[in-house]
């Protein structure tokens, strides 16, 4: 009986995992959206602080402001892109000549007859980068799938609890779920604020490191870099290479690079493994091993997606698995120590 039931448990986490990953075109969609849904309900919150003498906004006027400053962040975000493109395509053939530069300069002093500068001086990457926008451009759907799903959670959210109450017929069992919900919101909310406020700070600091040196799209790289935050362990050091690599086309020389990787590096190396620390504590209590591999696992099934939500989903199944006796070892083997 013990082996069948192992088998069936088996077959069922089998089953899940394939699904995960062959509807990831339907979910990731449909996550990111809880996500914005998450993100909208949580500045309306912040809205809601704000008086009007001594009356407070209504929840739908908060909602509206909130959803007006995504907005107005995404038109700004696409407005920062295409005017770094502009600027990148006018920069481009003094790019292209430091790299032939580098190119042949790397190929006498290694002696490398396989470099061949022919292909190099071909490479055309404004073409390339055109054609990642118009691929890109097939993210307009997504867009507006992830903006039809927000708006019928911002519906549902109206009935949920009404929903829940008939649901949970005992009391004690529905003020228990409610309980949960509310452990999993402080938590999400805890590591979202603060990871949020350690990402500003080192784009602020990558940033005025990139503006004193003088490399090129400085804004973009340091909204990179703060983005790029998110995604633990690796995330950070992806976010420095990106400018690394364009201060070595702009200056075609190994001074500036080298000066831009070990800045920016350190200023990660301060913030993740000094200040983070600090700040965020134990509040998670996630272990570091299983971080890294929830980045692993989420970032093989969902790719750049679930490598941002690791943390997050990583939290709310510890949460959950430390409500039940029979998997509550698992929710301690997730945890960093602290009682679950």
């Amino acid at each position: 009986m013990r082996i069948a039931s192992l088998s069936n448990q088996l077959i069922i986490l089998t089953l899940i995992l394939f699904g995960l990953y062959v509807g990831k075109d339907l979910l990731i969609p449909f996550i990111i959206a809880v996500v914005v849904w998450y993100l909208l309900n949580s500045l309306a919150d912040i809205f809601g602080r704000m008086r009007l003498g001594k009356r407070v906004l209504p929840r739908t006027i908060q909602l509206l402001l909130a959803f007006a400053l995504l907005i107005g962040a995404s038109f700004f975000l696409i407005e920062m892109i295409l005017l770094n493109y502009e600027f990148f395509i006018e920069q481009y053939p003094a790019y292209h000549a430091n790299f032939i530069q580098l190119t042949a300069s790397w190929s006498q002093k290694l002696d490398l007859t396989l470099l061949d500068l022919d292909y190099a001086s071909s490479i055309n990457i404004p073409a390339l980068l055109a054609d990642a926008i118009d691929s890109s451009l097939g993210f307009v759907t997504t867009f507006f799938l992830i903006l039809l799903y927000v708006v019928f959670l911002l519906l549902e959210q109206q009935i949920f609890r009404s929903k829940l109450k008939q649901i949970f017929k005992d009391r004690s069992e529905y003020l228990r779920f409610l309980k949960i919900v509310k452990r999993i919101d402080e938590s999400i909310y805890s590591y979202v604020s603060i990871k949020t406020a350690l990402c500003l700070l080192s784009g602020f600091l990558s940033y005025w490191v990139m503006f004193m040196i003088g490399i090129d799209f400085a804004i973009l790289w340091a909204f990179l870099i703060f983005m790029l935050n998110f995604i633990p362990i690796i995330g950070a050091l992806i976010g420095v290479l990106f400018p690394s690599l364009i201060a070595l086309l702009q200056f075609g020389s190994y001074g500036e690079p080298v000066l831009v990787f070990s800045l920016l590096a350190s200023i990660q190396l301060i913030v993740g493994n000094f200040v983070e620390p600090k700040v965020l504590g134990t509040r998670l209590n996630v272990s570091p091993l299983v971080v890294i591999l929830a980045l692993t696992f989420w970032g093989a099934i969902w790719g750049v997606a679930g490598m941002f939500l690791c943390v997050p989903i990583t939290v709310i199944l510890m949460i959950i698995l430390s409500q039940f006796e029979k998997t509550r070892s698992i929710a301690v083997l997730f945890s960093a120590g602290k009682v679950v």
